[in-house]
């Protein structure tokens, strides 16, 4: 059975708004363009469910309607009925922070991608290989104890 897929209501809408106004400025001249939908069902990873996803709009999505679309975050309804209110507060503003938004001064055209999480490990790597990548902030000692414990 195909997922059923339908917009966000204007609850949803309004605290992404929020969230933008209040922690992620780089979004403000496209929040009208951040599509915020829902599935019906969550993906699962192996043993992981995935209760959202972040991608980049197509270009082909501003063809097809009145929007020029920037990003769709695409949320599990199966899951956002089982969280709390703060939780779907912070599922949104993870989606929210793999959107990037860049002006070229020189041109002032707007750039727009999506961005990996800062961190991205697995506790067993952490074990074996200790901090080893060569790219972005490597995470705080306490930070990885508090993820994975001692």
């Amino acid at each position: 059975m195909a997922d059923k897929f339908w917009k966000a209501d204007d609850a949803v809408m309004a605290t992404m708004k929020d969230l933008i106004a209040n922690y992620h400025p780089h979004l403000a001249l496209c929040d009208d363009e951040i599509a915020v939908l829902f599935k019906e069902k969550a993906q699962v990873a192996g043993d992981v469910v995935i209760a959202g996803k972040t991608s980049k709009a197509s270009e082909l999505f501003g063809v097809l309607g009145e929007v020029k679309w920037k990003f769709i975050i695409t949320l599990a309804a199966d899951e956002w009925q089982k969280m709390t209110d703060a939780q779907r507060v912070a599922l949104l503003d993870h989606h929210l922070c793999a959107c990037s938004a860049d002006e070229n001064k020189q041109t002032g055209n707007q750039t727009y991608k999506i961005v990996p999480p800062d961190v991205y490990f697995y506790k067993e790597e952490l074990e074996r290989h200790g901090l080893w990548r060569t790219s972005g902030a490597p995470p705080s000692q306490s930070l990885i104890e508090e993820i994975f414990g001692k």
